[in-house]
Protein backbone atom coordinates (compact mmCIF):
# COMPACT_ATOMS: atom_id res chain seq x y z
CA UNK A 1 0.00 0.00 0.00
CA UNK A 2 1.55 3.29 -0.94
CA UNK A 3 2.22 6.02 1.93
CA UNK A 4 2.15 9.86 2.20
CA UNK A 5 5.46 11.21 4.23
CA UNK A 6 4.85 14.34 6.78
CA UNK A 7 6.77 15.84 9.68
CA UNK A 8 4.53 13.23 12.33
CA UNK A 9 5.07 10.00 10.12
CA UNK A 10 3.65 8.12 7.30
CA UNK A 11 0.35 7.91 6.34
CA UNK A 12 -0.79 5.03 3.80
CA UNK A 13 -2.58 5.14 0.83
CA UNK A 14 -6.50 4.84 1.14
CA UNK A 15 -5.97 3.19 -2.26
CA UNK A 16 -5.39 -0.66 -2.24
CA UNK A 17 -2.21 -1.59 -4.26
CA UNK A 18 -4.28 -4.05 -6.28
CA UNK A 19 -6.59 -0.73 -7.29
CA UNK A 20 -4.32 1.02 -8.51
CA UNK A 21 -2.67 -1.18 -10.98
CA UNK A 22 -6.46 -2.30 -12.24
CA UNK A 23 -7.82 -1.11 -15.73
CA UNK A 24 -10.92 0.80 -16.03
CA UNK A 25 -14.03 -1.81 -16.37
CA UNK A 26 -15.39 -2.13 -19.64
CA UNK A 27 -19.43 -1.21 -20.21
CA UNK A 28 -20.50 -4.49 -20.86
CA UNK A 29 -18.23 -6.32 -18.44
CA UNK A 30 -21.51 -7.69 -16.65
CA UNK A 31 -20.63 -5.67 -13.78
CA UNK A 32 -23.88 -4.14 -13.31
CA UNK A 33 -26.01 -7.45 -12.99
CA UNK A 34 -26.21 -8.85 -9.48
CA UNK A 35 -24.26 -11.72 -8.28
CA UNK A 36 -26.27 -14.70 -7.11
CA UNK A 37 -26.13 -14.91 -3.05
CA UNK A 38 -23.80 -17.61 -3.44
CA UNK A 39 -21.33 -15.52 -5.74
CA UNK A 40 -21.60 -12.65 -3.61
CA UNK A 41 -17.94 -12.37 -1.10
CA UNK A 42 -18.65 -12.40 2.19
CA UNK A 43 -18.41 -8.82 3.70
CA UNK A 44 -16.37 -7.61 6.84
CA UNK A 45 -17.99 -8.45 9.86
CA UNK A 46 -17.11 -5.21 11.50
CA UNK A 47 -18.80 -3.43 9.26
CA UNK A 48 -22.62 -3.08 9.18
CA UNK A 49 -24.50 -4.19 6.35
CA UNK A 50 -28.34 -3.59 6.40
CA UNK A 51 -28.99 -1.58 3.63
CA UNK A 52 -29.25 1.95 4.67
CA UNK A 53 -27.08 1.88 7.53
CA UNK A 54 -24.29 3.51 7.52
CA UNK A 55 -20.70 1.98 9.19
CA UNK A 56 -19.83 3.19 12.42
CA UNK A 57 -17.90 6.65 12.68
CA UNK A 58 -14.05 6.03 13.78
CA UNK A 59 -12.61 5.81 17.46
CA UNK A 60 -12.58 8.77 19.15
CA UNK A 61 -9.23 10.13 20.31
CA UNK A 62 -8.13 7.77 22.81
CA UNK A 63 -7.87 8.00 26.65
CA UNK A 64 -3.81 8.89 27.76
CA UNK A 65 -3.06 7.23 30.70
CA UNK A 66 -1.80 9.01 33.44
CA UNK A 67 -2.32 12.76 31.41
CA UNK A 68 -4.83 15.79 32.41
CA UNK A 69 -7.25 16.12 29.84
CA UNK A 70 -7.84 20.19 27.99
CA UNK A 71 -11.17 19.54 26.78
CA UNK A 72 -12.61 23.35 27.06
CA UNK A 73 -14.18 24.77 24.00
CA UNK A 74 -12.28 27.82 23.38
CA UNK A 75 -9.71 27.15 20.79
CA UNK A 76 -5.93 27.08 21.70
CA UNK A 77 -3.74 29.48 20.40
CA UNK A 78 0.12 30.16 19.95
CA UNK A 79 -0.77 32.97 22.50
CA UNK A 80 -1.91 30.89 25.19
CA UNK A 81 1.13 28.59 24.94
CA UNK A 82 3.82 31.20 24.64
CA UNK A 83 2.26 32.48 28.29
CA UNK A 84 2.40 29.12 29.48
CA UNK A 85 6.17 28.62 28.83
CA UNK A 86 7.11 32.01 30.57
CA UNK A 87 5.18 31.19 33.86
CA UNK A 88 5.29 27.39 34.05
CA UNK A 89 7.96 25.47 32.12
CA UNK A 90 10.44 24.32 34.23
CA UNK A 91 13.57 24.34 31.96
CA UNK A 92 12.73 28.76 31.77
CA UNK A 93 11.92 28.98 35.36
CA UNK A 94 15.54 27.03 36.27
CA UNK A 95 17.47 29.12 33.78
CA UNK A 96 15.62 32.07 35.55
CA UNK A 97 17.59 31.12 38.48
CA UNK A 98 20.98 32.31 37.37
CA UNK A 99 19.68 35.90 38.78
CA UNK A 100 19.64 34.35 42.30
CA UNK A 101 23.37 32.64 41.56
CA UNK A 102 24.70 35.84 40.27
CA UNK A 103 23.57 37.96 43.00
CA UNK A 104 24.53 35.46 45.39
CA UNK A 105 27.93 35.38 44.02
CA UNK A 106 28.12 39.87 44.31
CA UNK A 107 26.80 39.38 48.25
CA UNK A 108 29.84 36.65 48.42
CA UNK A 109 32.54 39.26 46.37
CA UNK A 110 31.15 42.21 49.06
CA UNK A 111 32.98 39.58 52.20
CA UNK A 112 36.06 40.90 51.13
CA UNK A 113 34.69 44.70 52.61
CA UNK A 114 33.65 42.99 55.47
CA UNK A 115 34.44 44.34 59.19
CA UNK A 116 37.06 41.73 60.46
CA UNK A 117 36.69 41.43 64.22
CA UNK A 118 39.19 39.63 66.77
CA UNK A 119 39.74 39.18 70.50
CA UNK A 120 42.07 37.24 72.82
CA UNK A 121 42.42 37.22 76.56
CA UNK A 122 45.86 36.02 78.49
CA UNK A 123 46.21 35.32 82.04
CA UNK A 124 49.38 33.95 83.19
CA UNK A 125 49.86 32.87 87.12
CA UNK A 126 51.39 31.44 89.42
CA UNK A 127 54.81 32.55 88.05
CA UNK A 128 57.47 35.21 88.15
CA UNK A 129 55.76 37.66 86.75
CA UNK A 130 51.91 37.41 87.10
CA UNK A 131 49.53 39.09 84.72
CA UNK A 132 46.27 39.60 82.62
CA UNK A 133 45.96 40.72 78.86
CA UNK A 134 43.45 41.21 77.07
CA UNK A 135 42.73 42.52 73.49
CA UNK A 136 40.18 43.37 70.98
CA UNK A 137 40.15 44.88 67.37
CA UNK A 138 38.32 45.57 64.49
CA UNK A 139 39.87 46.07 61.20
CA UNK A 140 38.05 47.28 57.87
CA UNK A 141 38.86 47.93 54.10
CA UNK A 142 36.87 50.54 52.42
CA UNK A 143 35.06 50.18 49.17
CA UNK A 144 37.06 53.39 47.69
CA UNK A 145 40.71 53.98 47.50
CA UNK A 146 42.01 51.08 48.78
CA UNK A 147 42.24 52.31 52.10
CA UNK A 148 41.85 50.19 55.26
CA UNK A 149 41.62 51.06 58.85
CA UNK A 150 41.82 49.57 62.28
CA UNK A 151 41.47 50.56 65.62
CA UNK A 152 41.15 48.56 69.38
CA UNK A 153 41.38 48.32 72.47
CA UNK A 154 43.77 45.93 74.83
CA UNK A 155 44.43 46.04 78.59
CA UNK A 156 47.72 44.78 80.57
CA UNK A 157 47.70 44.64 84.29
CA UNK A 158 50.63 42.82 86.58
CA UNK A 159 54.03 42.35 86.57
CA UNK A 160 55.99 42.56 83.04
CA UNK A 161 59.52 42.12 82.38
CA UNK A 162 61.59 45.53 81.30
CA UNK A 163 61.66 43.78 77.44
CA UNK A 164 57.97 43.75 77.41
CA UNK A 165 56.52 46.35 79.34
CA UNK A 166 54.67 47.36 76.02
CA UNK A 167 52.16 45.14 76.90
CA UNK A 168 51.54 46.97 80.30
CA UNK A 169 48.76 49.34 80.11
CA UNK A 170 47.28 52.15 82.57
CA UNK A 171 44.25 51.41 84.95
CA UNK A 172 41.64 51.85 82.08
CA UNK A 173 43.33 50.13 78.99
CA UNK A 174 44.72 51.70 75.69
CA UNK A 175 43.22 52.62 73.08
CA UNK A 176 44.43 52.46 69.45
CA UNK A 177 43.79 52.96 65.68
CA UNK A 178 45.18 53.77 62.03
CA UNK A 179 44.77 53.59 58.52
CA UNK A 180 47.02 52.39 55.50
CA UNK A 181 46.80 54.33 52.24
CA UNK A 182 47.88 52.96 48.80
CA UNK A 183 50.21 55.20 47.24
CA UNK A 184 50.40 53.70 44.03
CA UNK A 185 49.44 49.61 43.69
CA UNK A 186 45.86 49.04 44.63
CA UNK A 187 44.87 52.68 44.70
CA UNK A 188 42.45 52.95 42.00
CA UNK A 189 41.66 49.14 42.19
CA UNK A 190 42.46 45.94 44.01
CA UNK A 191 41.84 42.43 44.03
CA UNK A 192 38.53 43.26 46.45
CA UNK A 193 37.03 45.68 43.77
CA UNK A 194 37.81 44.23 41.58
CA UNK A 195 35.51 40.67 42.52
CA UNK A 196 32.92 42.75 42.93
CA UNK A 197 33.01 44.45 39.81
CA UNK A 198 33.22 41.15 38.20
CA UNK A 199 30.49 39.65 40.18
CA UNK A 200 27.78 42.67 39.74
CA UNK A 201 28.64 42.13 35.46
CA UNK A 202 28.00 38.64 35.85
CA UNK A 203 23.95 39.66 37.47
CA UNK A 204 23.99 41.57 34.14
CA UNK A 205 25.42 38.57 32.24
CA UNK A 206 22.32 36.67 33.59
CA UNK A 207 20.03 38.30 31.56
CA UNK A 208 21.45 37.27 27.79
CA UNK A 209 21.28 33.62 28.85
CA UNK A 210 17.76 33.94 30.08
CA UNK A 211 16.75 36.00 27.26
CA UNK A 212 18.50 32.89 24.87
CA UNK A 213 16.85 30.25 26.59
CA UNK A 214 13.68 32.18 26.52
CA UNK A 215 14.25 32.66 22.68
CA UNK A 216 14.81 29.04 22.68
CA UNK A 217 11.81 27.33 24.31
CA UNK A 218 9.44 29.82 23.08
CA UNK A 219 10.32 28.69 18.99
CA UNK A 220 10.36 24.74 20.40
CA UNK A 221 6.59 25.63 21.89
CA UNK A 222 5.59 27.08 18.51
CA UNK A 223 7.25 24.48 16.73
CA UNK A 224 5.47 21.73 18.76
CA UNK A 225 2.29 23.99 18.63
CA UNK A 226 1.93 24.09 14.48
CA UNK A 227 2.32 20.22 14.70
CA UNK A 228 -0.23 19.86 16.73
CA UNK A 229 -3.06 21.96 15.03
CA UNK A 230 -1.77 20.35 11.01
CA UNK A 231 -2.27 16.67 13.05
CA UNK A 232 -5.27 17.72 13.95
CA UNK A 233 -6.12 19.11 10.16
CA UNK A 234 -5.31 15.74 9.15
CA UNK A 235 -7.01 13.85 11.40
CA UNK A 236 -10.18 16.01 10.35
CA UNK A 237 -9.00 15.33 6.37
CA UNK A 238 -9.31 11.77 6.92
CA UNK A 239 -12.60 11.68 8.83
CA UNK A 240 -13.89 13.61 5.35
CA UNK A 241 -12.66 10.43 3.71
CA UNK A 242 -14.68 8.30 5.98
CA UNK A 243 -17.67 10.62 5.57
CA UNK A 244 -17.38 10.32 1.78
CA UNK A 245 -17.79 6.82 1.59
CA UNK A 246 -19.72 6.37 4.26
CA UNK A 247 -22.07 8.46 2.80
CA UNK A 248 -22.10 6.66 -0.52
CA UNK A 249 -22.37 3.18 1.18
CA UNK A 250 -25.87 4.55 1.76
CA UNK A 251 -26.73 4.63 -2.04
CA UNK A 252 -24.48 2.12 -3.36
CA UNK A 253 -26.94 0.11 -0.53
CA UNK A 254 -29.98 1.24 -2.31
CA UNK A 255 -28.45 0.56 -5.70
CA UNK A 256 -27.45 -2.66 -5.37
CA UNK A 257 -30.82 -3.68 -3.92
CA UNK A 258 -32.53 -2.14 -7.43
CA UNK A 259 -30.05 -4.14 -9.56
CA UNK A 260 -28.56 -1.23 -10.81
CA UNK A 261 -25.06 -1.92 -10.01
CA UNK A 262 -22.99 -5.11 -9.30
CA UNK A 263 -22.10 -5.49 -5.13
CA UNK A 264 -18.68 -5.47 -6.19
CA UNK A 265 -19.01 -2.12 -6.10
CA UNK A 266 -20.23 -1.76 -2.85
CA UNK A 267 -17.44 -3.90 -1.34
CA UNK A 268 -15.07 -1.88 -3.42
CA UNK A 269 -16.47 1.22 -1.18
CA UNK A 270 -16.82 -0.62 2.13
CA UNK A 271 -12.97 -1.43 2.03
CA UNK A 272 -12.11 1.94 1.17
CA UNK A 273 -14.46 3.02 4.45
CA UNK A 274 -12.23 -0.16 5.98
CA UNK A 275 -8.61 1.22 4.94
CA UNK A 276 -9.77 4.87 5.91
CA UNK A 277 -11.01 4.17 9.17
CA UNK A 278 -7.64 2.54 9.62
CA UNK A 279 -5.83 5.95 8.28
CA UNK A 280 -8.04 7.94 11.15
CA UNK A 281 -6.73 5.20 14.08
CA UNK A 282 -3.20 6.56 12.69
CA UNK A 283 -4.00 10.10 12.26
CA UNK A 284 -5.18 9.88 15.85
CA UNK A 285 -2.07 8.36 16.92
CA UNK A 286 -0.28 11.32 15.30
CA UNK A 287 -2.81 13.68 17.33
CA UNK A 288 -1.95 12.37 20.51
CA UNK A 289 2.02 12.28 19.92
CA UNK A 290 1.56 16.01 19.01
CA UNK A 291 -0.28 16.61 21.88
CA UNK A 292 1.82 15.04 24.43
CA UNK A 293 4.96 16.53 22.97
CA UNK A 294 2.99 20.04 23.14
CA UNK A 295 2.10 19.52 26.73
CA UNK A 296 5.49 19.72 27.62
CA UNK A 297 5.07 23.95 27.25
CA UNK A 298 1.15 23.59 27.69
CA UNK A 299 0.52 23.84 31.22
CA UNK A 300 -1.96 24.34 34.08
CA UNK A 301 -1.35 26.74 36.96
CA UNK A 302 0.10 24.21 39.31
CA UNK A 303 2.45 23.78 36.41
CA UNK A 304 1.77 20.31 35.39
CA UNK A 305 1.37 18.94 31.47
CA UNK A 306 -1.94 19.74 30.09
CA UNK A 307 -3.03 17.58 26.89
CA UNK A 308 -4.77 19.55 24.84
CA UNK A 309 -8.39 17.94 23.36
CA UNK A 310 -9.90 17.74 19.94
CA UNK A 311 -12.52 20.79 21.05
CA UNK A 312 -9.11 22.99 21.36
CA UNK A 313 -7.98 22.15 18.15
CA UNK A 314 -8.70 24.81 15.27
CA UNK A 315 -7.66 25.12 11.47
CA UNK A 316 -4.01 27.17 10.99
CA UNK A 317 -4.13 30.88 10.12
CA UNK A 318 -4.13 31.51 6.77
CA UNK A 319 -0.71 32.57 5.58
CA UNK A 320 0.51 36.11 4.61
CA UNK A 321 2.59 37.27 2.14
CA UNK A 322 5.68 38.24 3.38
CA UNK A 323 7.19 41.74 2.52
CA UNK A 324 10.63 42.96 2.25
CA UNK A 325 10.06 45.70 4.66
CA UNK A 326 9.04 42.73 7.05
CA UNK A 327 12.87 41.46 6.36
CA UNK A 328 14.52 45.30 7.41
CA UNK A 329 12.52 45.68 10.50
CA UNK A 330 13.27 42.17 11.69
CA UNK A 331 17.55 42.25 10.68
CA UNK A 332 17.02 45.84 12.67
CA UNK A 333 15.37 44.14 15.19
CA UNK A 334 17.95 41.27 15.53
CA UNK A 335 20.68 43.41 15.40
CA UNK A 336 19.92 45.36 17.91
CA UNK A 337 18.53 43.08 20.44
CA UNK A 338 19.76 39.86 19.94
CA UNK A 339 21.44 38.81 23.58
CA UNK A 340 24.64 37.36 22.29
CA UNK A 341 25.52 41.13 21.48
CA UNK A 342 24.83 41.92 25.38
CA UNK A 343 26.56 38.87 26.34
CA UNK A 344 29.98 39.46 24.20
CA UNK A 345 29.61 43.49 25.31
CA UNK A 346 29.62 42.00 28.98
CA UNK A 347 32.11 39.42 28.99
CA UNK A 348 34.62 42.15 27.28
CA UNK A 349 33.56 44.45 30.16
CA UNK A 350 34.70 41.97 32.47
CA UNK A 351 38.22 41.43 30.90
CA UNK A 352 38.69 45.17 30.63
CA UNK A 353 38.33 44.85 34.76
CA UNK A 354 40.98 42.13 34.55
CA UNK A 355 43.43 44.14 32.83
CA UNK A 356 42.76 47.20 35.04
CA UNK A 357 43.92 44.58 38.15
CA UNK A 358 46.56 43.17 35.83
CA UNK A 359 48.09 46.80 35.25
CA UNK A 360 47.52 47.92 38.90
CA UNK A 361 49.49 44.60 39.58
CA UNK A 362 52.70 45.99 38.02
CA UNK A 363 52.58 49.43 39.91
CA UNK A 364 55.08 49.66 42.95
CA UNK A 365 53.06 48.58 46.40
CA UNK A 366 53.86 51.94 48.42
CA UNK A 367 51.63 52.62 51.03
CA UNK A 368 51.44 55.47 53.74
CA UNK A 369 50.51 54.07 57.59
CA UNK A 370 49.35 56.36 60.53
CA UNK A 371 48.91 54.32 63.84
CA UNK A 372 47.85 56.06 67.35
CA UNK A 373 48.02 54.86 70.86
CA UNK A 374 46.35 56.60 73.85
CA UNK A 375 46.50 55.06 77.47
CA UNK A 376 42.91 56.33 79.51
CA UNK A 377 43.26 56.04 83.11
CA UNK A 378 46.08 56.32 85.67
CA UNK A 379 49.38 53.98 85.87
CA UNK A 380 50.45 52.37 88.53
CA UNK A 381 54.16 53.15 87.89
CA UNK A 382 56.69 56.52 88.48
CA UNK A 383 58.09 55.46 85.39
CA UNK A 384 58.91 58.18 83.11
CA UNK A 385 60.14 58.39 79.43
CA UNK A 386 59.91 55.05 77.71
CA UNK A 387 59.08 52.53 80.55
CA UNK A 388 56.00 55.22 81.61
CA UNK A 389 52.76 55.31 81.49
CA UNK A 390 49.86 57.21 80.54
CA UNK A 391 51.39 57.23 76.55
CA UNK A 392 49.92 59.32 73.66
CA UNK A 393 51.89 57.85 70.62
CA UNK A 394 51.15 58.63 67.02
CA UNK A 395 53.31 56.88 64.46
CA UNK A 396 53.85 57.44 60.57
CA UNK A 397 55.27 54.69 58.59
CA UNK A 398 56.31 54.91 54.63
CA UNK A 399 55.78 51.00 53.48
CA UNK A 400 57.31 49.78 49.86
CA UNK A 401 57.15 46.40 48.05
CA UNK A 402 57.51 45.40 44.60
CA UNK A 403 58.74 42.19 42.59
CA UNK A 404 61.54 43.06 40.60
CA UNK A 405 60.19 41.46 37.46
CA UNK A 406 56.75 41.52 37.56
CA UNK A 407 55.99 38.38 35.48
CA UNK A 408 52.64 37.42 36.79
CA UNK A 409 51.40 40.80 36.28
CA UNK A 410 52.77 41.07 32.66
CA UNK A 411 51.90 37.89 31.68
CA UNK A 412 48.19 38.20 32.92
CA UNK A 413 48.57 41.42 30.96
CA UNK A 414 49.51 39.36 27.69
CA UNK A 415 46.65 37.00 28.13
CA UNK A 416 43.55 39.50 28.42
CA UNK A 417 44.88 40.95 25.51
CA UNK A 418 44.77 37.96 23.01
CA UNK A 419 41.00 37.34 25.03
CA UNK A 420 39.89 41.05 23.85
CA UNK A 421 40.78 39.43 20.41
CA UNK A 422 38.94 37.18 20.32
CA UNK A 423 35.52 38.39 21.77
CA UNK A 424 36.35 41.27 18.77
CA UNK A 425 36.26 38.57 16.70
CA UNK A 426 33.58 36.56 17.79
CA UNK A 427 31.79 39.69 18.31
CA UNK A 428 31.96 40.22 14.17
CA UNK A 429 30.95 36.51 13.71
CA UNK A 430 28.31 37.00 15.88
CA UNK A 431 27.06 39.79 13.57
CA UNK A 432 27.06 37.55 10.26
CA UNK A 433 25.84 34.62 12.31
CA UNK A 434 22.79 36.01 13.39
CA UNK A 435 22.69 38.42 9.64
CA UNK A 436 22.54 35.18 8.02
CA UNK A 437 20.06 33.61 10.76
CA UNK A 438 17.64 36.14 9.76
CA UNK A 439 17.89 35.32 5.92
CA UNK A 440 17.30 32.17 5.93
CA UNK A 441 14.68 32.37 8.00
CA UNK A 442 12.64 34.99 6.09
CA UNK A 443 14.20 33.11 2.74
CA UNK A 444 12.18 30.08 4.21
CA UNK A 445 8.94 32.08 5.40
CA UNK A 446 9.27 33.49 1.46
CA UNK A 447 9.38 29.85 0.21
CA UNK A 448 6.96 28.41 2.33
CA UNK A 449 4.35 31.17 0.93
CA UNK A 450 4.92 30.33 -2.22
CA UNK A 451 4.66 26.53 -2.32
CA UNK A 452 1.46 27.47 -0.17
CA UNK A 453 -0.30 28.97 -2.93
CA UNK A 454 0.80 26.23 -5.75
CA UNK A 455 -0.87 23.80 -3.65
CA UNK A 456 -3.82 25.79 -2.71
CA UNK A 457 -4.69 26.16 -6.55
CA UNK A 458 -3.76 22.16 -6.92
CA UNK A 459 -6.28 21.59 -3.75
CA UNK A 460 -8.87 23.54 -5.80
CA UNK A 461 -8.67 21.72 -8.56
CA UNK A 462 -8.52 18.59 -6.94
CA UNK A 463 -11.43 19.60 -4.93
CA UNK A 464 -13.44 20.24 -8.38
CA UNK A 465 -12.51 17.07 -10.18
CA UNK A 466 -13.66 14.90 -7.27
CA UNK A 467 -16.52 16.32 -6.49
CA UNK A 468 -17.27 15.75 -10.80
CA UNK A 469 -16.38 12.09 -10.62
CA UNK A 470 -18.65 12.08 -8.08
CA UNK A 471 -21.27 13.11 -9.81
CA UNK A 472 -20.45 10.72 -12.40
CA UNK A 473 -21.13 8.25 -10.16
CA UNK A 474 -24.23 9.19 -8.85
CA UNK A 475 -25.01 9.64 -12.63
CA UNK A 476 -23.78 5.73 -13.07
CA UNK A 477 -20.73 7.05 -15.51
CA UNK A 478 -18.09 5.77 -13.27
CA UNK A 479 -17.47 3.75 -10.72
CA UNK A 480 -16.13 3.26 -7.01
CA UNK A 481 -11.99 3.18 -8.31
CA UNK A 482 -12.29 5.97 -10.08
CA UNK A 483 -13.94 7.64 -7.72
CA UNK A 484 -11.83 6.47 -5.06
CA UNK A 485 -8.34 7.53 -7.40
CA UNK A 486 -9.67 11.26 -7.46
CA UNK A 487 -10.67 11.33 -3.57
CA UNK A 488 -6.98 9.95 -2.99
CA UNK A 489 -5.44 12.93 -5.22
CA UNK A 490 -7.47 15.17 -3.30
CA UNK A 491 -7.03 14.27 0.16
CA UNK A 492 -2.97 13.86 -0.98
CA UNK A 493 -3.67 17.26 -2.12
CA UNK A 494 -5.14 18.48 1.39
CA UNK A 495 -1.92 16.98 3.26
CA UNK A 496 0.22 19.24 1.35
CA UNK A 497 -1.81 21.89 1.60
CA UNK A 498 -1.62 21.55 5.60
CA UNK A 499 1.63 20.79 5.44
CA UNK A 500 2.50 24.33 3.44
CA UNK A 501 0.49 26.13 5.81
CA UNK A 502 2.96 24.17 8.86
CA UNK A 503 5.96 24.98 7.05
CA UNK A 504 4.66 28.95 6.83
CA UNK A 505 4.05 29.36 10.50
CA UNK A 506 6.69 27.10 11.38
CA UNK A 507 9.29 29.48 9.49
CA UNK A 508 7.20 32.34 10.73
CA UNK A 509 8.04 31.30 14.09
CA UNK A 510 11.74 31.19 13.60
CA UNK A 511 11.86 34.19 12.31
CA UNK A 512 10.15 35.76 15.35
CA UNK A 513 12.68 33.72 17.40
CA UNK A 514 15.82 35.09 15.24
CA UNK A 515 14.44 39.21 15.74
CA UNK A 516 13.64 38.26 19.19
CA UNK A 517 9.81 39.58 18.70
CA UNK A 518 8.72 35.64 19.70
CA UNK A 519 6.72 36.05 22.78
CA UNK A 520 3.05 36.47 24.62
CA UNK A 521 2.86 39.96 23.68
CA UNK A 522 5.58 40.82 21.37
CA UNK A 523 4.26 37.90 18.74
CA UNK A 524 2.73 40.34 16.58
CA UNK A 525 -0.73 39.26 17.34
CA UNK A 526 -2.95 40.59 20.46
CA UNK A 527 -3.54 37.73 22.28
CA UNK A 528 -6.78 38.38 23.33
CA UNK A 529 -8.00 38.51 19.51
CA UNK A 530 -9.24 35.28 17.09
CA UNK A 531 -6.25 36.40 15.11
CA UNK A 532 -3.74 35.19 17.47
CA UNK A 533 -2.20 32.29 15.57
Amino acid sequence: MASYETDEGSLPSIVPQSFQTLPAPAEDDGLAIPLAPEEVPRPLERLPRPPGQAPPPPPDEGVIPGATLDNRDQPLTLCDVLESVMRHYPLLLAVERERGIAAGRLTSAMGAFDTNVNGSGNALAPGTYENYRSDFGMAQLLPYGGISMFGGYRTGFGDFPTYNLKQLTADTGEFRGGLTVPLAKNRDIDAARAGRARAQIDISLAEPAIERSRLDYMRAAARSYWNWLGSGERRTAAEYLVDLAAERDLELALRVQSGAVANIERLDNQQNIALRQGLVVKADRSVQEAAIGLSLFHRDESGKPLIAGKKRLRPAPQPEEPTATRFQESLSRALARRPEFQRLALQRERLLVDRRLASNQTLPGLDAQIVGNQDAGFGKSSLSGPNGLDRQVLEAALVFQMPAQRRDARGRLQAIHSQLVQLDKQLQYAEDQIRAEVQDAYSLLERAYAFYEQVSDQVELATLVARAEREQLRLGRSDVLRVTLREQVKFDASLLEIMARQEFWRADSDLRAADTSLGPESCGFDAGSEQCP
